[in-house]
């Protein structure tokens, strides 16, 4: 097994380079030419790759992965990526041949609390049909890390803590919030602090056993419709059980025998295409998630999948439903402003590149333009990222410009040195 921080080798570019290559075409270390099968996951927070990591180990697919991170991330970075973020997630099938787009686009309640409109959290649901479509292990292995750290607590990562650093005062009003993120009278949590939320860990209790159907139209939806009524907002349970995630082709563009698969609008995805045609965008490196946060996996086989989070602004709406843990989100202009990139090959099911970004409403265009250099460029992921510097957002990157089907020797991965996610490798035992 291979692991590092922000890429895919320990060095500081991830790379031996004897012969002095430049860095943006610098081979991967004899240890992956070797034959060793290429898998990887890539996200905007650590504890959730290591969790979507140890997934492809016990032999789940790229999907499965990213399944498994989607429900941790929602544990370690609600403030970005809670159960009611929007999103879209794109899946390249190396079976089928086939990218499937699954959005789960903002849909407002008919009543906000405290006078901030509220989305009716459908991501669950979007992210179970994704499980039945595309993944291979079992529902409860995906679910169950996310439960664990929930119930048992989990030190806050670099990335939690920067945004509750930006976001805190902004919780004062929620006493749900004050209950889970206070410390010491306040909302000042801090990096490594333990971070339990036994209300969010029983809802995935019931996912877990009861399957994502459950925040639609069973107990955890009608559990979520009277708490919201009784905080003064709106949210019927037909109106959660009509709040209906769409699954279908992502709008694409040719590259070669591949196609560039982007999010459908209303989603980012003309964003993403033109960040993939050389148009870098801009704006300083965020100094928080935005609210918006991505991940990334590909597997051995060459299935490939990604997604892009948003609360709509740091933290959402700034309410948790009681006796749920679920953080809300709101719907904003940067609810839709995302989209992840999976380069696929709908002839013979080869992957080139899967990667979604975080921090900014610019991350789907940050996220084309380094799929750009990574495959087209042949950038290493480090050198292209490192170059990035966060401008317009992070990335998380998964980049294989030979293809991994015959063994990966040019697959590498990462994260964007300005932000504080991580880059697994994982490969079998």
């Amino acid at each position: 097994m291979l692991s590092a921080c922000g890429g895919s080798e320990p060095s500081q570019d991830n790379v031996a380079n004897p012969a002095g290559i430049p860095a943006n075409r610098a081979p991967l270390s004899a240890i992956l030419r070797g034959g060793v099968k290429f898998a990887a996951v890539s996200a905007d927070e650590s504890r959730a790759a290591e969790v979507g990591r140890e997934i492809l180990l016990a032999g789940g697919n790229a999907t499965d992965a990213a399944v498994a991170m989607y429900f941790a991330m929602a544990v370690t970075l609600p403030s970005a990526a809670s159960l009611g973020a929007s999103g879209v997630c794109i899946v390249h099938d190396a079976k089928t041949r086939a990218g499937e787009a699954f959005v789960f686009g903002p849909v407002s309640a008919p009543g906000g609390i405290r006078g901030v409109p509220i989305t009716v959290p459908s991501g669950v649901r979007a992210i179970t049909l994704m499980h039945v479509r595309h993944g291979q292990a079992r529902w409860e292995a995906t679910v169950a890390p996310a439960e664990r750290l929930a119930r048992l607590g989990v030190p806050v990562s670099r990335a939690l803590a920067r945004d509750l650093q930006a976001g805190a005062a902004s919780l004062g009003a929620d006493s749900e919030a004050r209950r889970i993120f206070g410390k010491g009278g306040g909302i000042a949590m801090s990096e490594g602090d333990s971070f339990a939320q036994t209300d969010l860990a029983a809802t995935l209790g019931v996912l877990r056993q009861r399957g994502g159907v459950d925040l639609a139209q069973g107990t955890l939806a009608r559990l979520v419709s009277d708490q919201v009524a009784q905080l003064g907002g709106s949210m019927p349970l037909d109106t959660i059980r009509n709040t209906v995630p769409q699954a279908g082709p992502p709008a694409s563009e040719r590259y070669g025998g591949f196609r560039v698969y982007v999010a459908p609008a209303p989603m980012a995805g003309a964003s993403a295409l033109a960040g993939w045609n050389g148009q870098p965008g801009g704006g300083a490196a965020p100094v928080d998630s935005g609210g918006i946060a991505g991940l990334a996996a590909i597997d051995d086989k060459g299935n490939a999948a990604a997604c892009s989070l948003s609360m709509g602004q740091l933290f959402g709406a700034r309410v948790i439903v009681p006796g749920t843990g679920i953080l809300l989100a709101t719907p904003t202009a940067d609810s839709t402003a995302i989209s992840p990139v999976v380069i696929g090959n709908p002839g013979n099911g080869e992957v080139l590149f899967a990667g979604a970004g975080g921090g900014s409403p610019s991350a789907a265009q940050a996220t084309g333009y380094i799929a750009r250099g990574t495959v087209q460029d042949k950038q290493y992921v480090a050198a292209a990222l490192r170059a990035h510097a966060g401008r317009g957002g992070y990335v998380n990157a998964i980049a294989c410009p030979d293809g991994i089907r015959s063994g990966g020797a040019s697959c590498n991965s990462g994260i964007d040195p300005a932000g504080t996610g991580l880059a697994l490798n994982a490969t079998a035992r």
